[in-house]
Protein backbone atom coordinates (compact mmCIF):
# COMPACT_ATOMS: atom_id res chain seq x y z
CA UNK A 1 0.00 0.00 0.00
CA UNK A 2 0.93 3.11 -0.90
CA UNK A 3 -0.35 5.58 1.75
CA UNK A 4 1.12 8.48 3.18
CA UNK A 5 0.64 8.94 7.32
CA UNK A 6 0.33 11.77 8.98
CA UNK A 7 2.61 11.82 11.96
CA UNK A 8 2.28 14.22 14.54
CA UNK A 9 5.38 15.34 16.84
CA UNK A 10 5.56 17.81 19.57
CA UNK A 11 9.41 18.71 20.96
CA UNK A 12 9.84 20.47 24.50
CA UNK A 13 13.42 21.97 24.67
CA UNK A 14 15.35 22.23 28.57
CA UNK A 15 17.09 25.87 29.11
CA UNK A 16 19.98 23.89 30.27
CA UNK A 17 23.43 25.68 30.37
CA UNK A 18 26.84 23.82 30.39
CA UNK A 19 28.02 24.69 33.90
CA UNK A 20 31.03 23.16 36.48
CA UNK A 21 31.60 23.74 39.90
CA UNK A 22 34.36 24.86 42.12
CA UNK A 23 34.99 25.25 45.46
CA UNK A 24 35.40 28.14 47.44
CA UNK A 25 39.36 27.77 47.70
CA UNK A 26 39.71 27.40 44.04
CA UNK A 27 37.54 30.53 43.51
CA UNK A 28 39.71 32.88 45.40
CA UNK A 29 41.40 35.40 43.36
CA UNK A 30 39.40 35.08 40.33
CA UNK A 31 36.02 37.42 39.53
CA UNK A 32 33.66 35.68 38.43
CA UNK A 33 30.66 36.43 35.78
CA UNK A 34 27.15 34.62 37.28
CA UNK A 35 27.56 31.89 39.21
CA UNK A 36 24.90 30.12 41.92
CA UNK A 37 26.44 29.86 45.49
CA UNK A 38 25.02 27.81 48.58
CA UNK A 39 25.89 29.61 51.44
CA UNK A 40 24.10 26.60 53.69
CA UNK A 41 26.95 25.38 55.38
CA UNK A 42 27.66 22.13 57.27
CA UNK A 43 26.98 23.08 61.18
CA UNK A 44 30.68 22.45 62.55
CA UNK A 45 32.09 25.42 59.91
CA UNK A 46 33.44 28.38 61.28
CA UNK A 47 35.84 30.03 58.95
CA UNK A 48 34.74 33.41 58.20
CA UNK A 49 36.36 32.62 54.15
CA UNK A 50 33.65 30.25 53.88
CA UNK A 51 31.24 32.57 53.21
CA UNK A 52 33.14 36.03 52.16
CA UNK A 53 35.27 33.93 49.54
CA UNK A 54 31.72 33.14 47.28
CA UNK A 55 30.13 36.46 48.13
CA UNK A 56 33.09 38.41 47.21
CA UNK A 57 33.61 36.99 43.98
CA UNK A 58 31.08 39.34 41.47
CA UNK A 59 31.47 42.66 40.30
CA UNK A 60 27.69 43.12 40.68
CA UNK A 61 25.71 41.44 43.24
CA UNK A 62 22.28 40.90 40.34
CA UNK A 63 25.52 38.31 38.66
CA UNK A 64 24.80 36.28 42.22
CA UNK A 65 21.68 33.16 42.58
CA UNK A 66 21.75 31.69 46.18
CA UNK A 67 21.05 28.31 45.49
CA UNK A 68 18.60 27.41 48.74
CA UNK A 69 17.55 29.01 52.09
CA UNK A 70 20.52 29.82 54.68
CA UNK A 71 20.55 30.72 58.21
CA UNK A 72 21.58 34.02 58.19
CA UNK A 73 24.02 33.62 61.30
CA UNK A 74 26.39 32.48 58.75
CA UNK A 75 26.80 36.32 57.74
CA UNK A 76 27.61 36.63 60.92
CA UNK A 77 30.32 34.50 61.51
CA UNK A 78 33.65 36.25 63.29
CA UNK A 79 37.42 35.01 62.52
CA UNK A 80 38.59 32.87 64.53
CA UNK A 81 41.39 33.73 67.23
CA UNK A 82 43.97 32.35 65.04
CA UNK A 83 42.72 34.28 61.78
CA UNK A 84 42.74 37.48 64.37
CA UNK A 85 46.55 36.92 65.15
CA UNK A 86 47.38 36.15 62.07
CA UNK A 87 46.34 39.55 60.87
CA UNK A 88 47.94 41.56 63.67
CA UNK A 89 50.96 39.53 62.95
CA UNK A 90 50.64 40.96 59.15
CA UNK A 91 50.06 44.24 60.56
CA UNK A 92 53.10 44.27 62.74
CA UNK A 93 55.23 42.67 59.62
CA UNK A 94 53.58 46.34 57.36
CA UNK A 95 54.52 48.15 60.00
CA UNK A 96 58.19 46.95 60.61
CA UNK A 97 58.82 46.70 56.57
CA UNK A 98 57.49 50.09 56.32
CA UNK A 99 59.58 51.44 59.00
CA UNK A 100 62.81 49.17 57.46
CA UNK A 101 62.04 50.64 53.84
CA UNK A 102 60.83 54.07 54.40
CA UNK A 103 61.66 55.56 50.99
CA UNK A 104 59.67 53.36 49.47
CA UNK A 105 56.18 54.05 51.61
CA UNK A 106 55.79 57.81 50.66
Amino acid sequence: SNQKAMLSIKRRALPLVPAYCITTHKSQGQTLSKAVIDLKLPNETEDIAAVYVPLSRFKRFIDVAILRPFDYEVLRIKPSKWQVAEIERLDKLYIDTQFRFSEYFQ
